[in-house]
């Protein structure tokens, strides 16, 4: 277990804490940026592992290779899908971490044997039909529901004055929310955030002096909360039953 806190701590320094920001916006251009970045991840990895490099220097090898590998595609990708940098950062994060499980359980397969003894698959689908609900089917059922609304003029100009897509964001980020606050059994947090966002969204509505759109925004929202409530609390249901 101290091998894979070490490789984590390894990438979080070398990613996040000693990357400069200049050298993530040269590297697109100048490749030596990101053959700084490598000789510092493996820097760090032969200092942490400096201890046993002898029964290490295979994995930091790998890792420094698969660092490479990574890093490159992903300014590829940049360079190809420029608006897509999201994406980019949330697959390249991924693929580094799973490179470090890749080292951590080849080295212990015990640990994944017991890891893999460990899942029940019933709980996993459960989990993932909750977030696939969670995440896509609601944004639509709201849509459909307020969308006999979505022509209206005063309503469109009022969302072009909005960031693109920020609502859905927040939808969503409320929903897994409350799907936590569910099965960690904090009913409590549900009205925190319920009020939370209402403190927020008061400015803004009562700025608008318009009753039909602060309705509109009211009922997208309550319909947010109330469906993303149930669904967590049938997969709290759902987890008991199996």
């Amino acid at each position: 277990m101290l091998s894979l806190l070490l490789m984590f701590l390894a990438h979080i320094l070398g990613d996040f804490v000693l990357q400069p920001r200049s050298w993530v916006e040269k590297r697109t251009a100048k490749i030596q940026y990101l053959f700084y970045h490598i000789a510092v991840h493996a820097g760090l990895l032969f200092l942490f592992f400096s201890w046993d490099l002898t029964g290490n220097w295979q994995n930091i090898l790998f890792l420094t290779a698969a660092h490479l590998a990574i890093d490159s595609a992903k300014i590829g990708f940049e360079i190809k899908f420029p608006k897509h940098g999201v994406l980019a950062f949330i697959i390249d994060q991924l693929l580094h971490i799973g490179s470090i499980l890749v080292v951590f359980f080849f080295n212990n397969p015990e640990k994944w044997n017991a890891l893999i003894g460990q899942i029940d698959p019933y709980t996993i689908l459960l989990y993932l039909i909750a977030i696939m609900m969670q995440l896509f089917v609601v944004p639509i059922i709201i849509r459909v529901y307020i969308s006999k609304w979505n022509q209206e003029v005063e309503f469109n100009n009022k969302r072009k004055e909005t960031l693109f897509e920020a609502g859905k964001l927040i939808g969503v980020l409320e929903r897994v929310m409350i799907l936590c606050f569910v099965l960690l059994d904090f009913m409590e947090g549900i009205g925190f955030l319920l009020a939370a966002k209402s403190i927020f969204r008061f400015g803004d509505l009562s700025n608008a002096k318009d009753t039909k759109f602060t309705e509109y925004v009211l009922i997208g929202t309550l319909l947010s909360f109330v469906l993303g409530t149930l669904i967590a609390l049938g997969l709290k249901q759902a987890l008991i039953l199996i």
